[in-house]
């Protein structure tokens, strides 16, 4: 009875570990108020979705550092979506205007796809490859947490060049005792 546990436990981990999340497209407007999709962005390289507010302060907090990413790296476009109401939509414009972030401020007042990614709290940060896996997934910012996301970008960008997926660095291995 035991190893039969064992074996469904393992199964379930396996299931788990090798079924990615992909990510469902999408459209909505941006900063110029041109309605642009997730997919136009993913034929370039990587893209960072990270969701915030203007009254969210680790959202704010963690905007300079993804905005530093996406001007260090060419094959990786930044989405930021904004989830304010929109009567607060000239609130995050001048926040992305007032500190020159180049990243692509996309707004989502209507929280479809907040939604459509189940985010429930911000600042929420996915990562997505061209296929349209999600990578990397992270909720909440804390200084530090844009070296994980450079590892992951810097271990995609490895594979692209090799062709081969290097070792996962995010997931620990699960070791089975013996019986």
């Amino acid at each position: 009875m035991k190893n039969i546990f064992i074996t469904i436990l393992i199964m379930i981990l396996a299931i788990q570990i090798f079924a990615a999340e992909k990510a469902g497209d999408f459209k909505l407007e941006n900063i110029e108020g041109k309605q642009v999709k997730l997919s136009d962005f993913q034929k370039e390289g990587l893209v960072i979705l990270d969701f915030w507010a203007t009254w969210c302060v680790p959202c704010k907090n963690g905007l300079p550092k993804i905005n530093e990413l996406h001007e260090k790296y060419d094959n990786v476009n930044v989405l930021t979506i904004n989830v304010d109401k929109p009567r607060k939509k000239a609130a995050a414009i001048s926040t992305v205007k007032s500190n020159r972030f180049t990243f692509h401020t996309l707004f989502d007042s209507k929280k479809v796809v907040q939604k459509q990614y189940n985010i429930t709290n911000i600042p929420r940060t996915l990562i997505i490859d061209q296929d349209g896996t999600i990578i990397y997934d992270h909720t909440g910012y804390q200084r530090g947490d844009e070296k994980h996301y450079e590892e992951v970008i810097v271990k995609w960008l490895e594979e692209q060049e090799t062709g081969e997926p290097k070792e996962d660095i995010s997931e620990p291995e699960i070791e089975v005792p013996e019986d």
